[in-house]
This record gives structure tokens, C-alpha cells and sequence, in this order.
């Protein structure tokens, strides 16, 4: 099997009981209100990592392919991604070639601080929860990425045990609900 090098960030999510306290920090971190981004993402069945296609809601979307460990805290994630002009078209192919195995609406609010993009989500069905994602640089070690969202984590006032394994999709197939 050829290996290419995918592109790669460690990734933290967690659960936020207060929301507009998270937004004040994040927005006085980043030194911006963030952006607001609705997305109607699409999980496809297939045998290894996760294949998603995320329509923006607006004409425009990409098919997402990554794989990550299910664990709490810190994790390195690999990605790889497409962009489409047709998600609608795109989601009927790839649902009658792989099935769909379910699907998240949700609408996040992005931060940007430093290499991290740090994601304020409300998830249909789900409620609140924060990602960051350290975008790594090709020098960087997992060690340094993971040291990146620990302090940003800390920053934020994320405590350890609101931390979240798994996606979305998952605590939606698990049957987590809105505490």
C-alpha cells in the first residue's frame, strides 16, 4: 500500500454547559466573534475511519475522509478532503454505493487562535460541545500539538471531565441526548 502523508491535527471535544461563558473566551482569545458555519454533515458507511460529506447549506460542500482513535483528551487526527460544488448529487452516489450510516446538523461558531481552529458547536439533538483542532505544521511532533490544545484547553476552562471520545455521529448512534 503506498503511504502518503495525510494532512493531520489533534483534535479535543468536549461538552459546554455554559455557552455564552465559552464564547466570551473564546472570542477574547481569538479577538473576533467567530464565524458562523451551518453544516449538514453525512456519514457513509466504510471499513476503515470515517467518510463524510458536509454540505454547507449554501451550493457548496466536501467530502471528508479521516481516521482518529476514540479516546478522550488529545488525539491525532489524519484527514484527507474534497471539495464539491454539488453536495446534493454527491450524497445520492455515495449513499447508493455505501449506505448511509446517519447524519448531523449542526451550527458551529469558529474561532481562530493561532494554529487552532476552536469549534463552538450546537448539535441538533445533542447540544453544546467545543473542538479544537491544532492544525499541525509539518515540523511538529503529536507531543507539541497535544501540549498546544492542553493549554488552549486550560485557557478556555475546559475541564477534563467534560471531554468527549468519538464523534458526533457516534453519541447520536449511542443515543446520547440533551442533558
Amino acid at each position: 500500500m503506498l503511504s502518503i502523508a495525510m494532512p493531520s491535527n489533534v483534535e479535543i471535544k468536549a461538552k459546554v454547559s455554559d455557552l455564552q461563558e465559552f464564547a466570551r473566551k473564546a472570542a477574547r482569545l481569538s479577538q473576533s466573534e467567530g464565524t458562523i458555519i451551518r453544516q449538514h454533515d453525512t456519514f457513509f458507511n466504510c471499513s476503515q475511519g470515517r467518510l463524510k460529506l458536509r454540505d454547507f447549506m449554501n451550493g457548496s460542500g466536501q467530502l471528508i475522509f479521516y481516521e482518529r482513535p476514540d479516546t478522550d483528551g488529545p488525539k491525532l487526527s489524519r484527514y484527507s478532503i474534497s471539495p464539491t460544488s454539488d453536495p446534493p448529487s454527491m450524497k445520492a452516489v455515495l449513499s447508493d454505493a455505501l449506505g448511509v450510516k446517519g447524519e448531523v446538523r449542526k451550527e458551529r461558531r469558529l474561532f481562530l487562535i493561532g494554529q487552532t481552529r476552536v469549534h463552538l458547536d450546537t448539535v441538533e439533538g445533542l447540544g453544546h460541545f467545543m473542538e479544537l483542532e491544532v492544525v499541525m505544521r509539518p515540523e511538529q511532533s503529536v507531543n507539541e500539538g497535544q501540549q498546544v490544545a492542553v493549554d488552549l484547553m486550560e485557557q478556555l476552562g475546559v475541564s477534563e471531565e467534560n471531554l468527549v471520545t468519538g464523534a458526533y455521529m457516534d453519541l447520536i448512534l449511542k443515543g446520547h441526548t440533551e442533558a
